[in-house]
């Protein structure tokens, strides 16, 4: 087997400032669990919903080597079933499917079987991989629940490993969810490793490292750790800073082993900032209201209709001419009754940040 993680240097990233503040938000979204209210899972299933055409529309970008992001419109009409949109290029829409079709596969990934799902999600996405790599590929997995739960802390007896998954309960303790985010990341960097071997080309290497991203999603959600995501502007940009690195170290070969300390590292401090980033995402989709979102957006109008009152009448604190607070109350009330529109957006859900 050519996978041996260096266990100092995964040690090393609990020390990370950004490792830090991500394991915060992961724990703090994880604590939300179990659900309590019916919003409450009703925005989760939303959440998901949403990942998936955030996924899609990524990965379209990615494959079609775009520099501009795929419409969000079009991705969710693709994700419900349309196969014609007016406007759109069919290699678009076409394309969207294929990753829809890739996010839905290795979404049925539970612990084994993932190099049959794997190599599908690569088929699927138009990704070749050659023998040797699959090969390389197929025994880290074999030996995924060993290296999962040894690099998470637990001790596991070489028998045993081989007879049991990668799946763990949830845990609140940020130590514990720490481990397990960081043993995620170096089969991470070892199967972008892999993927990328013999590709110096960034759009290549991110079109390579699709299936990857979703199969590290799906691992972890074994693991009780929730999923994380990247666009595409922010996974090509890895490439360039999993270049700097290896060149502060002696060559590699991945046959010889598929972790790298520096590009493993490298890669932990870059993503977990992103990963933080969707974990906060996440409570916020969960702790939506819509009630509150439909007062907030009343209170917003009330508000604006006071200060556009205040400009048309050039009021000043001490102005002659100011008008009493009743006026103005008056005469909100009545630019309140003529943008009632606007109040009614207030039922929409948490947008992208």
């Amino acid at each position: 087997m050519s996978f041996v993680y260096d266990q100092k240097v995964v040690d090393s990233m609990y020390g990370s400032h950004v490792v830090s503040m991500a394991v915060d938000y992961g724990v703090d979204l994880v604590k939300m669990w179990p659900l309590q209210t019916n919003q409450e899972l009703e925005n989760d299933v939303k959440y998901a919903e949403n990942l998936q055409v955030m996924f899609s529309g990524m990965m379209t970008q990615v494959l079609l080597k775009r520099s501009e992001e795929v419409d969000q419109s079009v991705a969710e009409a693709v994700y419900e079933g349309m196969d014609v949109l007016p406007g759109v290029d069919s290699e678009i829409i076409r394309t969207l499917m294929d990753a829809n079709h890739a996010y839905d596969v290795m979404a049925s990934y539970h612990g084994v079987d993932g190099i049959e799902l794997f190599m599908e999600t690569a088929r699927i996405l138009g990704i070749d991989v050659e023998t040797r790599i699959e090969k390389e590929i197929q025994d880290l997995m074999e030996n995924l629940s060993r290296t999962m739960r040894s690099a998470s802390g637990f001790e596991v007896d070489d028998d045993v490993a081989e007879n049991v998954g990668i799946c763990q309960s949830a845990t609140v303790d940020r130590n514990e969810f720490a481990r397990r985010y960081l043993a995620s990341m170096t089969v991470l960097d070892a199967l972008i490793n892999l993927m990328c071997y013999g590709t110096d080309d960034s759009q290549e290497q991110a079109i390579r490292v699709l299936p990857v991203l979703l199969f590290v999603n799906a691992m972890r959600n074994q693991l009780s750790i929730p999923p994380t995501f990247i666009n595409a502007e922010q996974l090509i940009n890895l490439f360039g800073l999993r270049d700097t690195a290896r060149q502060f170290g002696r060559p590699q070969s991945v046959f010889d082993s598929s972790f790298n300390p520096l590009t493993f590292s490298t890669t932990v401090k870059y993503l977990a900032f992103f990963a933080g980033q969707e974990w906060l995402r996440h409570m916020r989709f969960l702790e939506w209201d819509p009630k509150q979102a439909e007062q907030d957006a009343k209170d917003e109008d009330e508000r604006k209709s006071r200060e556009a009152l205040a400009k048309k009448y050039n009021l000043t604190s001490d102005g002659d001419n100011a008008a009493s607070d009743a006026d103005l109350d008056s005469s909100a009330d009545s630019n309140l009754s003529e943008d009632s529109d606007s109040s009614e957006e207030a039922g929409s859900e948490p947008t992208e940040e």
